[in-house]
């Protein structure tokens, strides 16, 4: 383990990287080498929003370790230096230790000895480790003992958002199935489809849908699912919610469009898929850049030339 990030974290190996740490120790030294340089900010954002050379992303667990790295030096940082996406409610994220409902209901007997045969504690702690790693039967359990099934974590989260997030597709059915809320709002204001358009998972993502989820849905900083999923380069998200009826060109609180975070980050497919349904390519961010500029100034040339056909035909 590396001294001075246990320094950084207060002290604690409760939250460490060790993932990051051993599956991906270039990145996890680099993080540590920009730990006071202004781009490290730069270098989180490409984490979190690129594809890593065609690839489809990062494991969700090594992608919260790098989110929570990201909100730990967002909430240490002065109060007046300029935030990215994701540092919404950054010093609420610092730790993840859930914080039980006033309501919570501690399960009887019984299910205390059915939970300890699963290894899970008879606490919401325990319900969020259920959600997050798939236990269908731990999580029957809790809501078999009417827990509060809306308990929130120092996030914000649920259960629910957990289960989105973590891609535990019979998880999320489960807590549907008895009327766990699609439409709560975590303390960034993203909602269960957020996470679920974030992580790529299509079948929690459509479950979610089909149980009245809000597909428009914004986020603290104006992001919808449809901009978490382009900008995680999620085609299959982003196919989900046009064909679910989504806003093409709702703008975030800097401008951006879903079309804009395509071409900007250079992911041709979602960018042809907008286009092909309709998306304005004339709409301006609030610095004044159009999809096709942002694309030429970074040097997207396929979504460019995308662009270039469009304006042809």
């Amino acid at each position: 383990m590396n001294q001075r990030l246990i320094r950084i974290l207060g002290g604690t190996t409760v939250n460490y990287p060790y993932a990051l740490e051993t599956r991906y120790p270039r990145i996890f030294e680099t993080i540590l080498s920009l730990w006071d340089d202004d781009e490290i900010d730069n270098y989180f954002m490409e984490l979190m929003v690129n594809d890593r050379d065609g690839r489809s992303g990062f494991p969700p667990d090594i992608a919260a370790e790098i989110m929570h790295l990201s909100l730990v030096h967002a909430a240490q940082e002065s109060p007046d230096k300029h935030k990215d996406i994701w540092d919404a409610g950054s010093d609420s994220f610092v730790s993840f230790t859930p914080h039980p409902a006033t309501d919570w209901t501690v399960p009887d007997e019984h299910d205390k000895i059915e939970l300890q045969k699963l290894d899970i504690l008879c606490t919401p702690e325990g319900f969020f480790e259920a959600a997050e790693t798939g236990n269908r039967t731990a999580v029957a359990l809790f809501i078999e003992a009417k827990t509060n099934i809306e308990v929130r974590d120092n996030r914000g989260w649920t259960p629910l958002m957990t289960a989105s997030f973590h891609g535990r597709d019979e998880i999320v059915e489960l807590l549907i199935k008895h009327d766990a809320d699609v439409n709560a709002l975590d303390r960034g204001g993203n909602s269960a489809l957020h996470w679920a358009a974030f992580g790529g998972y299509a079948g929690c993502a459509r479950q979610l849908i089909q149980n009245h989820a809000r597909i428009d849905a914004r986020n603290n900083f104006g992001w919808t699912p449809l901009m978490q999923a382009t900008a995680r380069n999620h085609l299959d998200i982003v196919a989900l919610l046009i064909d679910s009826g989504v806003n093409l060109d709702a703008a975030a609180d800097d401008g951006y469009t879903a079309l804009h975070k395509a071409a900007a980050l250079g992911y041709s497919d979602i960018a042809r898929l907008l286009l092909d349904q309709g998306a304005g390519s004339k709409f301006k961010t609030s610095d004044g850049d159009t999809a096709e500029k942002l694309a030429i100034k970074n040097r997207q040339e396929a979504v460019a030339q995308l662009f270039r056909s469009v304006s042809d035909n």
